[in-house]
């Protein structure tokens, strides 16, 4: 009995050891915010934000300065806004001997108070790691900066009018005018870094790649990037382009907002899956043998054409003007409802329609019916309509952009036939992922 107390206290006291080392911050409570992050000298701290809280870090604001010691910040989609105040300095210090997780969080980067400041707003010594972090920068700041012998981690990050400058390892993240720098280590020893990276999004209208001084990024392939100057090229696995025109950062679901590619965009699918991260910003499942490059996975998880990325509508191109099949699941159980738009052997417009089955990931069996014998009344709706059996419909969803169409009706003027469909239009919320 003593034996099992004792054991039983050793628990108790492991557990409050562990639960006083989760602090949860109130929405906009720096003082908390500061108190907790001052823990982490002594013990590992991890802390949780408000879901969607609002923070300010300025002279009185949330602000980490951590010599040693494990921090995890869960951001739950929270905004801290950095604003620069004079002599304030980064409002993350990251020493030598501390290690700083950062998670699900939005930094926004405002305009300087104290003009003509250098406000970098990340500096590490230590290890830093971003995972699923959106920085919207003040394009006069570097954002980032790391020190000897410091480097930082960046998974499904999204990088916005922002400047890197030091050591970094870089996965699936997305660089929309943004820079990029490497400090030599002829030009300045406390300066040599190094840039590794794979499968991310690099974008803007001047030069992404600065002070190289013969230093290339290192990549593992499946980036995509408009500069020249950063030493990929074709042979690496990676894809230089003239331009991309990536749309603002917004909301596309997850806890962080993501620049959005579809379908069509060099950046689809052009990712190494040695190094495709497991999901993207939003949480959502990549696609394993080639994931999109960037923190945006196009068609991830719902969009996946085995799930609702077959909803839109598919057309015969060419030869079939008027001739429309629209696909809409509409349950999450496989239910799949199907409206073809045709005609008859003798020229009559028909509509048919009906709900089917998801038989296996990538089969549709319907059967069809036609309304008949509705007139459209003055001022008001058709009525009068009665559904009538068709027959069946068979779609194979052969991949995003392509599916084969199969019918068999007992009508002599319908009869049975097949032919290919081509996606004319996605469905803009969803998109699509093979």
């Amino acid at each position: 009995m003593l034996r099992f107390i004792l054991f039983l206290s050793f628990v108790l006291g492991a557990y409050q050891t562990a639960a006083a080392g989760v602090v949860r911050v109130a929405d906009g409570d720096c003082l908390a915010f500061k108190n907790a992050a001052a823990l982490a000298e002594t013990q590992p701290v991890t802390i949780q934000l408000a879901r969607g809280g609002n923070y300010v870090s300025d002279d009185n604001g949330c602000f980490v300065a951590l010599q040693q010691g494990n921090l995890t910040i869960e951001g739950n989609g929270a905004t801290i806004r950095a604003r620069q105040i004079c002599g304030l300095g980064p409002m993350f210090r990251i020493d030598i001997a501390a290690s700083l997780i950062v998670r699900n969080l939005r930094v926004s980067d405002e305009t300087d108070i104290c003009l003509g400041s250098i406000g970098y707003r990340f500096r590490s010594e230590g290890a830093l790691s971003f995972e699923n972090v959106t920085i919207s920068g003040n394009s006069g700041n570097t954002t980032l900066l790391t020190l000897l012998p410091g480097t930082a981690v960046l998974r499904n990050t999204t990088w916005i009018n922002s400047g890197l400058y030091g050591s970094f390892e870089i996965y699936n993240s997305t660089f929309s005018n943004s820079s990029l720098t490497i400090g030599a280590c002829g030009r300045s020893p406390a300066l040599c870094s190094y840039i590794t990276m794979s499968n991310s999004l690099l974008s803007s209208t001047g030069r992404i790649c600065f002070e190289t001084e013969g230093e290339p990024l290192s990549s593992r392939g499946g980036n995509v990037l408009t500069d020249s100057n950063c030493g990929l090229s074709a042979s690496t696995g990676d894809k230089i382009v003239s331009s991309l025109n990536l749309p603002a950062a917004a909301d596309h679901g997850g806890l962080v907002p993501t620049v959005q590619i579809g379908f069509g965009n060099p950046a689809y699918r052009a990712g190494i899956a040695q190094y495709c991260e497991a999901t993207d910003a939003r949480g959502v499942t990549r696609n394993a043998a080639n994931c999109d490059a960037g923190a945006y996975e196009s068609g991830g998880g719902l969009g996946l054409v085995t799930s609702n990325g077959m909803n839109g509508i598919y057309y015969v191109p060419g030869i079939a003007n008027g001739h429309y099949v629209s696909v809409q699941r509409i349950h999450d159980n496989n239910d799949v409802m199907v409206f073809w738009d045709t005609f008859d052997s003798n020229g009559n417009p028909a509509w048919i329609f009906g709900v089917g089955t998801l038989t296996s990931d990538r089969h549709i069996h319907v059967p069809m019916y036609r309304n008949l014998g509705g007139v459209l009344q003055p001022g008001g709706p058709a009525t009068g309509a009665k559904s009538s059996a068709w027959g069946t419909v068979d779609i194979d969803l052969t991949s995003c952009s392509a599916a084969q169409f199969s019918y068999q009706s007992s009508l002599p003027e319908f009869g049975s036939g097949q032919f290919p469909l081509t996606r004319l239009a996605f469905e803009s919320a969803i998109n699509c992922g093979d």
